[in-house]
């Protein structure tokens, strides 16, 4: 079986713990403990009939991305950061500025080594906490006055909503159309598209297999069609 390496890298809180937690192990922990030090998961994937051996790592949040194997040496949270198969990037959704968290983060990777052929899944978790419940509940007090405070609430809160969903529109147009990158929303909590999100990573990673792969193939099958042979 082939190993693949899989890094989640992104802001504190965002969730990383709780994706990779919902996809190996099928649970999700309500009570939120900064990640300490270094975990190593090794679940077995298949995809399109084939077996994969993954190595997902979780680690505590970094402060940047070590430019050279010197610095990636020098603190035991960074072994193996650079030599990657693939990194899930991932941020808040009811909190954007995390977002800005792994786009340095992930300015920092480009320069540090060579991402040609090294996918980049962009994640948004906490889908679930994006519209708030209580968008029309009210306290105690007078009807007029419940009325007005009611009115006051939904309309920050729709403010709130509308200001998040420009900016989530931003996020995906800067991925998709700039980074070239894949984007997903999920929710860790409730387990939605969770599997969704290795399910792309793992296409993601094939295709970029398959399309190394194929020029040798193209030398193959021009050399036949010539009656000639080619040296791999």
């Amino acid at each position: 079986m082939d190993l693949i390496k899989i890094l989640l890298l992104g802001a504190p809180a965002v969730g990383k713990t709780s994706i990779i937690q919902q996809f190996v192990l099928n649970q999700f922990q309500e009570d939120y403990q900064p990640t300490d030090r270094k975990y190593t998961y090794y679940p077995t994937v298949i995809t399109n009939e084939r077996w994969y051996k993954v190595k997902i790592t979780d680690l505590p949040v970094i402060p940047y991305f070590p430019v050279n194997s010197f610095y990636e040496w020098t603190n035991y949270r960074y072994y193996g950061l650079r030599n990657a198969t693939a990194y899930i990037l991932v941020f808040d959704l009811s909190n954007i500025d995390t977002f800005q968290y792994i786009k340095t983060l992930r300015e920092q990777i480009c320069e540090s080594r060579n991402m040609q052929n090294v996918p980049v899944l962009v994640v948004g978790n906490k889908e679930d906490l994006i519209v708030p419940d209580e968008a029309t509940s009210g306290g105690g007090g007078s009807a007029s006055s419940m009325s007005m405070a009611n009115s006051n609430k939904a309309l920050a809160i729709a403010n709130h909503v509308s200001f998040n969903e420009e900016k989530r529109r931003d996020i995906v147009n800067l991925v998709k159309k700039h980074w070239k990158c894949g984007y997903i929303e999920c929710s860790a909590k409730y387990n939605w598209r969770v599997m969704h999100v290795f399910k792309e990573l793992m296409n993601m990673i094939e295709n970029v297999s398959n399309r190394d792969q194929s020029p040798i193939l193209d030398n193959i099958q021009e050399a036949l069609d010539r009656n000639k042979c080619v040296v791999i």
